[in-house]
């Protein structure tokens, strides 16, 4: 089930982000954005994919609880007796009235009201909410809005912009517009993190599946950074093109699927007993044998740990630089990923636990 409703996640937070980067366009003067092919039937089917990706936890818990009661008995049960359930409830209400708004086309105002309803409402019911409830509530809400509205224009400009009518002006709001909103998820991203993991814990997580999950996110984003410096500076005075974007945007998605992943995780508020529970994380245990308790993470250097740290620093420098260089951008994503693993890998080979 954790793959289950880690893919739903991410599909989640996929068109949770579509239909906000429409909301936010509708706000953006049509002079100062590119012309976008935009359907309603793709915007209904997102809202129809936060009903049903949004019903996951449900049916995970149904999965758990189910003994010998039928399956429609304890649907029904946990839908009116568990949070996970009235969350969901709450959540279709929403959906359905965010998707009448769009269906008869009603006001950029109404649509954006329910958009955000919804948000809160996942911020509301989040893990980080369920530990303090308005501190949790308010910086999960934060932080998804900011993911949402910046991976939202990315998608709809990257994937669906028809020609470059407009491009420097719309590249003059939305550089600033991402450096903010960029700015945004790291701060809310970081205060979210410390109720999970203290500083002091970070490198003992690693041994976790929860703690590679965050190193492998916080490895990710360095590409996705670079990327956005590429497309918000040294491709911004060239001719259109948004195949840039689109590196970005695919960069985007490898962060939300290693946040869909670290999300299903045990976090590891006491790192020994969470390993006495969950164990080593499996690519830990590939790389580095077995764990034992207690967990005390200590840099031990590698001949073949520091050559793969040297190399991703150079697959990252090759990003940039074949970017300036006009090389493609295709290939720029293929380093980007391979700073990704080979730095993980040399992470994982210079640190014993």
């Amino acid at each position: 089930m954790t793959i289950f409703t880690a893919v739903a996640d991410f599909l989640l937070y996929t068109v949770f982000a579509y239909l906000a980067g429409s909301v936010v366009l509708k706000f953006v003067p049509e002079d100062r954005k590119p012309r976008i092919a935009e359907s309603n039937y793709l915007l209904l089917g997102c809202v129809a994919g936060i009903v049903i990706f949004s019903l996951a936890p449900v049916m995970e818990l149904v999965a758990f609880l189910k003994n010998e009661e039928s399956w429609a008995g304890t649907f029904i049960t946990v839908l009116i007796d568990s949070s996970t359930g009235h969350g969901w409830l709450v959540t279709l209400g929403l959906s359905i009235l965010l998707g009448v708004a769009i269906y008869f086309n009603t006001s950029k105002y109404n649509q954006a009201y329910y958009l955000i309803l919804l948000l809160l409402v996942i911020g509301f019911f989040s893990h980080v909410a369920s530990l303090s409830l308005w501190a949790g509530f308010a910086s999960h809400s934060i932080h998804f809005f900011f993911m949402a509205i910046w991976t939202g224009v990315l998608l709809h400009v990257a994937w669906f912009t028809k020609d470059g009518t407009n491009w420097p002006r719309f590249l003059a709001w939305f550089t600033p517009y991402a450096i903010f909103c960029v700015a945004a998820l790291i701060a809310s991203g970081i205060f979210i993190m410390l109720y999970f993991v203290e500083l002091a814990d970070y490198a003992n997580s690693w041994a976790l599946p929860y703690g590679q999950m965050l190193l492998l996110k916080h490895l990710s984003i360095i590409p996705l950074l670079a990327a956005a410096f590429i497309n918000g500076f040294l491709t911004k005075r060239r001719a259109f093109s948004a195949v840039w974007l689109k590196v970005e945007s695919l960069l985007l998605l490898v962060v939300f699927f290693f946040t869909a992943f670290m999300s299903k995780q045990a976090p590891p508020h006491n790192i020994d007993y969470t390993f006495q529970m969950e164990g080593a994380a499996p690519l830990v245990t590939w790389l580095k044998g077995d764990q034992y308790i207690p967990i005390a993470a200590a840099l031990d250097w590698s001949t073949n740990g520091i050559l793969l740290l040297c190399i991703g620093v150079l697959l990252l420098g090759m990003m940039i630089f074949s970017a300036y260089r006009q090389v493609s951008s295709w290939l720029s994503f293929l380093f980007g990923t391979g700073f990704i693993v080979t730095v993980y890998i040399g992470l994982m080979l210079n640190v014993s636990f």
